[in-house]
């Protein structure tokens, strides 16, 4: 999952939510006199929102399954640690504050699992933010297209007949052909070459009463909204704003 082409073309092309992200959670964590100490972010992908955080004076570590994005994110967040791992089994370090921004907990195999682990490692009145899907409404769609400079990504998005996941069939193609060459010699122009690659996305939908009920038995006092700030989420996501009591 987020293998090496996906991970760089989220990266180039999809970053507008860590970025867009930051500026609110730099408030909150200062409005709940979090001013230091170490964040957490789960599922970090790139290291976008993490170098933000760095940049506002916080000790981050991030995590994420994916290897490829890891490489990334310690390349554009060197002042940050970040180490591999999936959600269900990461060890959550001691800490002020978690993260995990852009529907991450959606691939958790069991929410009630990390919120308790999250709960564990937040200190009294640190902040557990994160956001889910609550609707796939708006959110299906057929096959459709997005590029940049040397790549494309191919999507579509569909739930079950539950309406409890939904699945995203990705197809990347990246270029890794210069495609150079000098008209009317033997050295003739060629067309660029682009690699294609593909991976299935299957991501679980959750009501706000499920939600809240994990929050509560995991010791936390939450809030919900449908943005953070003024960044709005995409349609059917939720905004959550935990407080560890």
């Amino acid at each position: 999952m987020y293998s090496t082409d996906l991970a760089y073309i989220h990266d180039a092309g999809f970053g507008d939510l860590a970025e867009g992200v930051a500026p609110e959670f730099i408030r909150l964590l200062r409005g709940h006199g979090i001013r230091s100490g170490r964040i957490v972010e789960a599922g970090c992908g790139s290291g976008i929102l993490a170098r933000r955080l760095v940049d506002a004076g916080y000790d981050v570590t991030g995590f994420d399954r994916s290897s490829a994005m890891i490489r990334l994110a310690r390349a554009n967040a060197p002042g940050a640690r970040f180490r591999v791992a999936p959600l269900e089994r990461v060890r959550v370090p001691r800490c002020a504050a978690v993260i995990a921004v852009g529907e991450v907990i959606t691939y958790a195999r069991s929410v009630r699992l990390f919120f308790r682990r999250a709960s564990a490692a937040i200190r009294t009145g640190g902040l557990f933010i994160f956001d889910f899907i609550e609707s796939a409404d708006r959110r299906t769609y057929p096959p459709r297209s997005r590029g940049g400079g040397d790549w494309a990504i191919v999507s579509q998005a569909e739930v079950n007949r539950a309406g409890t996941f939904l699945t995203r069939r990705i197809t990347t193609f990246r270029k890794i052909g210069a495609g150079f060459g000098v008209p009317g010699s033997r050295f003739e122009p060629r067309t660029p070459e682009y690699r294609r690659s593909h991976e299935v996305h299957r991501v679980r939908i959750y009501s706000r009463d499920e939600i809240g009920r994990a929050l509560t038995a995991a010791g936390f006092a939450f809030s919900m909204r449908r943005s953070y700030g003024s960044y709005r989420l995409l349609p059917g996501d939720v905004a959550v704003v935990a407080e560890r009591q």
